[in-house]
């Protein structure tokens, strides 16, 4: 059995400065977004202790109503959820 330390803080700090460089590209864009109101998918998952897998299938099945999630095809499809708990 293999067994392998994760650090934790680490990979944090690294979501959440891919995740700031994605709202940089979004100004550069001209997208106004409050981002209070806002997470990628990502910060979204950490933040209610979800898989970034769960989101997207609770985004396809209509559970994250389509008015609380906004595309952003410019960027890369970055797609952005409304910070409230869902189901």
């Amino acid at each position: 059995m293999i067994t392998q330390q994760i650090d934790f803080a680490e990979k944090l700090a690294r979501s959440e400065k891919e995740s700031d460089r994605s709202i940089q590209l979004v100004r550069e864009y001209g997208v106004v977004v409050d981002m209070t109101k806002w997470l990628t998918i990502k910060r979204y998952a950490e933040k209610y202790g979800l898989s970034t897998q769960v989101v997207t299938n609770w985004i396809s099945r209509d559970i994250i109503p389509a008015d609380c999630v906004m595309d952003l095809p410019e960027i890369n499809n970055i797609r952005l959820v409304k910070d409230q708990p869902y189901r």
